[in-house]
């Protein structure tokens, strides 16, 4: 498989390729384009290896993903909360993982494409850093004063419980509602402060016990105590269940 295959790139990161290798020639929207990038950048003078281009256009399309100001804030909004274990994003349930879930705990995704329908409802394409999938918002989000405005390309949402299907081997589909989101960064949100930060209020939710970031504490006093015995060398005896240790009982066996 040739390196450009695999490219999860936007049509505007390779557009910004193709224009530095001074070509003129407009892309062919849809994961075509990165066939034909490809393909003007083999006949440039100046042409980097495929591996290269493929390299560059990933790095690009990932720094203005997991770079941005939304994301930043999702970052450090999880880890001022302890939202997850560590308070590290990463933590977070993958979106590459909805093809054997049905559920997914919490998920931190960027919003990429957005698709209203006659309904009502949107359907909207979102990326972390394992997958991009579809997924289906129900209408009582959009009319949300909370979170309809800000459903927007570039927002990152912050979802819990979230509900997924797989038809197909290949294909995801997960299902948004008011209750499973947790908090939405727009896109044009300003760079994120220790004082903006620690501002904000922390969200009341409850998640699964595998997902809290309290579960090896609440594992620990699940756990119940060793029973402590005597050591029976150097003359100590272990305990007997009156209390008396096994060598008391035995002289008095013998006294007898």
């Amino acid at each position: 498989m040739e390196p450009w295959q695999g490219l999860d790139v936007e049509e505007q990161d390779l557009e910004s390729f193709v224009k530095r290798g001074n070509s003129s020639r407009t892309l062919i929207p849809g994961p075509a384009g990165n066939v034909q990038a490809a393909m003007i950048n083999r006949d440039d003078e100046e042409a980097e290896s495929t591996q290269q281009f493929a390299r560059d256009i990933a790095s690009a399309t990932y720094e203005r993903d997991f770079k941005s100001n939304p994301w930043l804030w999702a970052e450090q909004f999880i880890k001022f909360h302890g939202l997850l274990k560590e308070g590290k994003i990463e933590n977070a349930t993958q979106l590459g993982s909805c093809k054997c879930t049905t559920i997914l705990s919490f998920v931190a995704c960027i919003v990429k494409q957005c698709k209203p329908n006659r309904l009502g409802d949107m359907q909207i394409s979102i990326k972390d850093t394992s997958a991009t999938v579809w997924a289906s918002v129900h209408r009582k989000v959009l009319l949300n004063p909370e979170f309809g405005q800000h459903l927007r390309v570039g927002a990152v949402l912050l979802l819990h419980t979230v509900a997924a299907f797989s038809p197909r081997p290949r294909l995801c589909y997960v299902n948004i509602t008011a209750h499973n989101i947790v908090k939405i960064f727009k896109a044009d949100i300003c760079q994120p402060t220790d004082e903006l930060i620690h501002a904000t209020k922390r969200p009341d939710i409850v998640l699964p016990p595998c997902m809290d970031p309290n579960i090896d504490e609440l594992l620990r006093k699940l756990v119940k105590p060793s029973i402590v015995t005597n050591k029976t060398d150097h003359g100590q005896g272990s305990s007997a269940s009156d209390g008396t240790s096994s060598s008391t009982n035995a002289a008095q066996t013998n006294e007898a």
